[in-house]
């Protein structure tokens, strides 16, 4: 039996078809789907109400809480599910884990996955996922051969300790898109040195699945810098901007769902990733035809692109608000100069490169500087605001996962007569405030926008009220009527109630 073996962290909403010969042992999927198993979820819970209270097991206990209310919620929105996964993923990874862990980013512990010292001072330390590669070493014995797929560098951690228990009697391989893109630094890693980087494996097909029911979509999914299958079967995945000015194309290609990246939007055009223009008009009748056929076309916001600076930014919003050119602007991301990018200028401005950080021998992309460029440090900021903004239109990606982007987000109401609690808040009560002082304290949590609010004690009978739409006569008959329009526009504008049509 061969095992073709896919540690955790990576995109866990797709899974591959298995190769003719080989068996899947998707670790990273079966960690996930622990996660959210109730027992999991109330183990984790009582651990923290037992605890000493301190502002870390208390924002646990706060996200823990919310994750169990808006999994229990029921409602056709498809990225509740994960934005519970990603509060777990958040509160159960804290402090010792040497791994802290988003939905679809890790985090190491004084260092990064793009250094091979820190990958390796981080496998000596515990990561929640510890049990599940415990449990998928456990077949490494009997098997003929194992191969590590390696997407990203996310995954290093648990394939450094995968192959560390590998038994030396069974041939073991190291492939996929990131093995191969770094196969000389890899192969020097202890853990790596008596694997093979075979070179003329066949990319694996992959399928779109949820979480839950464990279904698979009936499409394949294409990755970045993948081809569509050259069979006409339904995909959907990502494609380059201006892939978008030859619908019939992708129409006939067999596409259903489109991800595309930009960087800014002005009266020249929509600036691709690539660095180039495309005609916004070209683009406009372009999209409109392929929603036409039935093709969903998503985009990413890439802040921070050479040339473009913080005024540029707020004019793409500005123009996005006034003509939306995409069915769904999922997120913002940061632009980054990948490794190995052809080229010394991106749309005319020209590029200057910086060194790596000391040390970065698996680094995946290039530090730069250009004229008229975001400064770097003032990245965060930006892009937290244009996030912020987009919110406030449409919710937001609970993470770069291939699930989120087949499946429409619920609409915002944009108003109405009537109140309701948010779909993505939780009404949730701790021992103690998020300070770690003793005290019975209640806070509303929204995991779609992040936001968390300290509630009175007395608004919560209030707020509890609001499950159901309700008037803001009724929902607010007990509070002085002094107060009404105050709290009203507090709760409404933290994400905590939402304006709805009767």
């Amino acid at each position: 039996m061969k095992l073709l073996v896919l540690p955790p962290h990576r995109d866990v909403t797709c899974v591959p078809d298995a190769p003719e010969g080989w068996c899947v042992i998707d670790v990273a999927r079966t960690f996930c789907q622990r996660v959210l198993a109730p027992e999991t979820l109330s183990r984790a819970v009582q651990a923290r109400e037992r605890a000493v209270a301190t502002p870390q097991t208390m924002r646990e206990l706060l996200l823990l809480r919310a994750a169990r209310v808006l999994l229990k919620r029921s409602g056709a929105d498809a990225h509740r599910p994960l934005r519970a996964l990603g509060a777990m993923l958040t509160a159960l990874s804290g402090p010792p884990s040497g791994v802290r862990l988003r939905l679809d980013d890790i985090e190491l512990e004084g260092g990064t996955t793009q250094r091979v010292v820190d990958v390796l001072r981080n496998v000596q330390q515990s990561a929640i996922f510890d049990e599940d590669l415990a449990h998928a070493s456990d077949f490494l014995s009997a098997a003929e051969r194992v191969r590590l797929w390696l997407e990203k560098d996310l995954q290093l951690p648990a394939a450094v300790k995968l192959a560390g228990a590998c038994p030396a009697s069974v041939p073991l391989e190291v492939a996929g898109p990131f093995a191969s893109a770094h196969r000389a630094v890899l192969s020097t890693l202890p853990a790596f040195q008596r694997a093979s980087f075979p070179e003329d494996v066949v990319p694996l097909r992959w399928r779109v699945a949820s979480l839950d029911l464990d279904a698979r979509e009936p499409l394949t999914w294409c990755p970045e810098d993948a081809r569509p299958p050259a069979d006409g079967g339904p995909w959907a995945g990502h494609v380059a901007l201006r892939a978008l000015l030859e619908p019939e194309l992708l129409v006939a290609s067999g596409c259903l769902t489109v991800v595309v990246g930009f960087c800014a939007v002005d009266e020249r055009g929509v600036l691709g990733t690539d660095g180039g223009y495309v005609p916004l008009e070209a683009l406009a009748a372009a999209v409109e035809r392929l929603r036409s056929a039935g093709v969903r076309v998503v985009a990413e916001w890439w802040v921070g692109a050479p040339g473009v600076d913080e005024p540029a930014h707020e004019r793409t919003l500005e123009l996005l608000g006034q003509r939306p050119l995409f069915d769904w602007v999922s997120g913002v991301r940061r632009f980054h100069w990948t490794r190995g990018r052809p080229g010394e200028d991106f749309a005319g401005v020209p590029v200057r490169f910086l060194p790596s950080p000391e040390g970065w021998d698996l680094a995946r992309t290039v530090p730069f500087e250009a004229p008229g460029t975001v400064p770097r440090d003032r990245l965060p900021e930006l892009m937290g605001s244009l996030a912020g903004q987009l919110l406030q239109r449409a919710p937001l990606s609970p993470g770069r996962v291939a699930w989120a982007s087949l499946h429409p987000p619920r609409t915002l109401s944009s108003g109405g007569d009537r109140l309701r609690l948010d779909g993505d808040c939780a009404l949730v009560q701790l021992p103690a405030t998020l300070d770690g002082v003793a005290k019975l304290s209640w806070y509303a949590a929204n995991l779609r926008t992040g936001g968390v609010l300290a509630v009175d004690a007395r608004l919560v009978p209030v707020i509890v009220g609001a499950e159901h739409p309700v008037t803001a006569g009724e929902l607010f008959a007990t509070l002085p009527e002094s107060q009404r329009a105050r709290v009203e526009e507090t709760l409404v504008g933290r994400a905590v109630l939402e304006r709805v049509q009767a």
